[in-house]
């Protein structure tokens, strides 16, 4: 059994958390470059499930030692107790609230019913996008219960920021 990142199987050569945080950047800009509705709404998926599932290749990535270290712990904000895989998944919702979104979007997408609190859509092309010979392609939003809506290319960018800076260095993607 494999028990750290070092070692994943399964992932076509995708082996750290870095590598997957590159994966969500290729999903990123899927996401802006689409050209057609389908595109844009599978790119707005696959972004959202790379973005959550980061949670599982950082806690992978914590070693067993790790998962007794004070330092780690009181980075997670974890006390008096051993850490968890929903403990990486609180951190990273509270420093990243876009992950919240993320993971409804993935456990909708998965088990088809979701975070009833939201609601996914695709909406009006931006006029903004539109380019000699470009098609218009419909934007993703997420529609929210207080009324207002955010853009799946902010969700997608806050995510890919946040997680670029947790498991890369700085230059990584340049």
């Amino acid at each position: 059994m494999h028990t750290t990142i070092w070692s994943a199987s399964s992932s076509f050569g995708l082996e750290t958390a870095a590598s997957m945080a590159h994966k969500l950047y290729r999903d990123y800009q899927r996401y802006l470059n689409a050209t057609s509705t389908d595109d844009r709404r599978d790119a707005a998926i696959n972004g959202a499930i790379t973005a959550w599932h980061m949670c599982e290749w950082v806690w992978t990535g914590i070693t067993s030692y790790d998962r007794h270290s004070a330092d780690v712990s009181a980075f997670l904000g974890v006390v008096g107790r051993p850490m968890e895989k929903r403990d990486v998944q609180d951190w990273a919702e509270r420093e990243c609230p876009s992950l919240v979104a993320c993971r409804s979007i993935c456990n909708g997408s998965k088990h088809v019913i979701s975070d009833r609190s939201m609601v996914t859509q695709m909406d009006a092309p931006d006029p903004n996008e539109r380019g000699r010979g470009k098609q218009l392609v419909a934007r993703a939003i997420i529609k929210h219960p207080d009324g207002s809506t955010t853009e799946m290319t902010k969700v997608l960018f806050d995510a890919l920021d946040f997680w670029v800076r947790q498991v890369t260095n700085e230059s990584a993607l340049r």
